[in-house]
């Protein structure tokens, strides 16, 4: 024995007994050097104090947790705390579940969707994208669509209802863009996925610049465009919505009529004439900022963002600014 007395000291079989860990990870962790014999017996058996039983049974904790074996050599050797070793893999574990919780968010909108494997490997794709990667993605929208522009506003219109009039749209934009929650639904992963496919379409984002030129062309002063917007609510979003729900037949008598009127109560409110050319530009401006994509982009934001309101108001708005533009024309 090797100046131990061997009543004091245990073979690695009652080692195992009194731990509970099997005999071959003993030996694995011996020749880790985490939990090394005291001794040996004269046969040349592993013989242990108490101490290594104490040893052991932090180390069986310790890797129980996900704790690797390097880590675990550091704690033994006190050059880390236990504390230390717990708040960091308690944050790389919190990590773990995020992406545990979203692959079963996408799982769950693959199986509703009935996806097909390129579906589900752009879902699961788009649905990890880091912090830069979402940031260089937005950035490379907002640089495509306002480049050159010097952030002018748009004007108050069917681009966004009540965002109200303070700012600029990449500035609404950049403050709206939403994070894909920690625990999202399968509906929020469908909604992230499309929204972050939408602003990368470049057929959309050639929209959304004719939008923000037009806008930016116009020079509407701060004053001017609260009351457009004032009046884009009041007036035109929420009398043809009305006509719309009601059902009335915008190329009919009645419709192009009602239309009339409220292009000329619009007019009024906004301190212009009522002429031809005034409400050929009105259609015009209409048909630029009316478009069922930009809506739908605004429906994925709320969506991701769990704001069902907005989800619910956006959609028969747009419907009825297409019958608005539809009557506008039959009433020539």
């Amino acid at each position: 024995m090797e100046g131990h007395a061997t009543d004091r000291l245990i073979t690695i079989g009652q080692l195992s007994e009194l731990t509970g860990v099997p005999v071959r990870t003993i030996r694995f962790y011996a020749d880790e050097h985490l939990v090394e014999p005291v001794a040996r017996s004269n046969a040349g058996y592993r013989l242990y104090d108490a101490m290594a039983a104490a040893r052991l049974e932090l180390v069986r904790t310790l890797r129980d947790l996900g704790i690797d074996l390097p880590t675990v050599a550091k704690v033994l050797a006190q050059e880390i705390t236990v504390a230390e070793v717990a708040r960091v893999h308690a944050e790389a574990l919190g990590a773990q579940v995020r992406v545990l919780r979203l692959r079963q968010a996408v799982l769950r909108a693959v199986a509703v969707r009935g996806s097909d494997w390129e579906e589900m490997e752009l879902m699961h794709r788009l649905a990890k994208l880091d912090a830069a990667e979402r940031t260089r993605i937005l950035d490379g929208f907002l640089d495509t669509v306002f480049k050159g522009l010097d952030g002018k506003r748009l004007d108050g219109n069917a681009l966004d209802g009540d965002s109200g009039a303070g700012g600029t749209f990449e500035t609404m934009i950049r403050a709206s863009f939403p994070e894909l929650p920690e625990d999202p639904t399968g509906e929020q992963v469908e909604a992230w996925v499309e929204l972050v496919t939408l602003i990368q379409d470049e057929d959309f984002t050639a929209r959304v610049r004719t939008m923000a030129q037009r806008g930016a062309a116009k020079h509407v002063s701060e004053e001017a465009t609260i009351r457009h917007q004032e009046a884009f609510n009041t007036v035109l979003a929420s009398r043809a919505t009305q006509a719309y729900t009601e059902g009335i037949d915008p190329v009919s008598t009645d419709g192009t009529a009602l239309a009339a009127a409220i292009a000329a109560s619009y007019a009024q409110t906004t301190g212009n004439r009522d002429t031809p050319a005034w409400r050929a530009t009105l259609i015009d401006d209409l048909e630029t900022f009316t478009d069922r994509r930009v809506y739908r982009f605004w429906e994925l934001v709320a969506l991701v963002s769990g704001d069902t309101t907005t989800v619910a108001v956006a959609s028969p708005m747009i419907e009825a600014l297409e019958w608005l533009i539809t009557a506008l024309r039959a009433a020539g």
